[in-house]
């Protein structure tokens, strides 16, 4: 099965309103064949971007001008910056922690 074909299996599947097992029975496709197919179409639709490294420090930034911000702030390899006021330090490492449980390796 090709790229193309497994579009045109699946709007051919759409408009058929039938259930996929019994549609794919009817067209001799076997379930381990569409799925993967399927898997393939999914991550082509979803870019695999790099896990940027986050970092915690407790020195004062200089960009901030005035009075240095309490809190936590994440600055990500782009430039931007996204602070979290003060007290919720431990809800966002927390946060973080379980967000990257699938993306580290051990």
């Amino acid at each position: 099965m090709t790229k193309e074909e497994f579009e045109v299996l699946q709007l051919d599947l759409q408009q058929s309103g039938k259930p996929l097992m019994s549609y794919l029975k009817e067209s001799g496709i076997n379930y381990s064949t569409y799925t993967y197919w399927r898997r393939k179409a999914d991550s082509e639709k979803k870019p695999q971007l790099p896990i940027a490294p986050i970092s915690f420090s407790q020195h004062a930034d200089p960009v901030f001008s005035g009075s240095v911000p309490t809190g936590a702030t994440l600055l990500f390899p782009n430039g931007l910056r996204a602070h979290f006021g003060s007290g919720t330090e431990d809800v966002l490492r927390d946060l973080l922690d379980k967000s990257l449980v699938n993306h580290v390796l051990p």
